[in-house]
């Protein structure tokens, strides 16, 4: 089993994102536009690495890592979005 505060240590300790690691500031589910960018991030983190885990990790400054949190959703939302616009969904696992 993998160490979920691990993994996100060692994610945030290099600070290139990469084909399987996303990092946003917030995610901003409420406007169309917003739903569209993450989806399009889904898109591109799944199709760049589709046999392994794929990671996104929310509230999180872009440019110097500094942990900001955010106002989460429950996956089953996140996965709902994401199974309503995208064929051949990924399976969202949120913690």
């Amino acid at each position: 089993m993998i160490n979920k505060r691990l993994l996100i240590k060692n994610l945030l300790a290099h600070n290139d994102e990469s084909s399987f690691y996303d990092k946003k500031r917030q995610l901003n589910l409420h406007s169309r536009e917003g739903k569209a960018k993450f989806l399009k991030h889904i898109c591109a983190l799944s199709n760049s690495n589709p046999t392994n885990n794929s990671y996104i990790v929310v509230g999180v400054e872009d440019i110097d890592n500094e942990i900001v949190g955010d106002d989460f959703f429950d996956d089953s939302r996140i996965q709902n979005l994401v199974n309503a616009y995208l064929e051949n969904p990924p399976k969202i696992q949120y913690e």
